[in-house]
């Protein structure tokens, strides 16, 4: 991933005009995600390949749930700084268990407890999430890595993991191709989930000062 690229995708973005190796993303419209930033669609390549975000981490920005994804990924931290905290899961069919506890402190932790498993689908308008296979998961350790602007980092397909911003941080994520039709949330005995859970649009307006506000981070 180059600055070239990045830059090409925001402008593309902010003024309708798509050439050279980008076309028009699939879904326009930016949402405020679940997790807590705004999901800013930019573009996607020419081939089809990889599809480009903006990603806008609100104030006390943190995944509400631990997740993997089913398409590797490729980011660039324009603003601010993130943290990721990669797991190491193993998912069982259905048993017992109590939620999950941290124990430990510093840049590594254990956990022990098990988490129920929801299978995530994108939807028309919505997160859609299934718990009707009643998967558990076990967190054996967990690591966290913290990347300022202008780090890049990468993840595979499947790693659970769990990210952190701080308020105002712009991410770049240049997103591969889906691997399988669903992805993994981790929830905790405590946490209630609706099957569904409609989008939040974001206006035009926001929209427009987004991509201005990521273009000047670029430089």
């Amino acid at each position: 991933m180059c600055d070239e690229l990045v830059g090409a995708a925001l402008l593309a973005a902010l003024e309708q005009r798509f050439a050279d190796d980008l076309r028009p993303p699939l879904e326009p419209q930016a949402i405020i995600h679940p997790n807590g930033f705004v999901k800013l669609p930019l573009a996607r390549t020419a081939g089809g390949a990889a599809r480009l975000f903006l990603h806008v981490w609100q104030a006390g920005s943190a995944d509400a749930d631990v997740h993997d994804h089913r398409w590797a990924f490729a980011s660039a931290v324009l603003r601010g700084e993130l943290s990721h905290t990669l797991m190491d899961v193993t998912v069982t069919p259905g048993s017992a268990g109590g939620r999950g506890r941290e124990r430990g402190r510093g840049r590594e932790e254990h956990l022990t407890g098990a988490f129920a498993v929801a299978r995530y689908r994108p939807g028309v308008g919505t997160h859609c999430f299934d718990v009707s296979r009643r998967e558990r998961a076990v967190v054996n350790h967990r690591r966290t890595h913290v990347f300022p602007a202008g780090r890049r980092y990468g993840m595979e397909a499947f790693v659970f993991h769990r990210a952190h911003a701080l308020a105002g941080a712009m991410t770049f994520v240049a997103r591969g191709l889906p691997q399988r039709p669903y992805a993994r949330v981790l929830l905790d005995d405590e946490t209630s989930t609706p099957v569904k859970k409609p989008w939040r649009p974001l206006d035009a307006v926001e929209r427009r000062q987004h991509l201005r506000d990521a273009l000047e981070a670029l430089g």
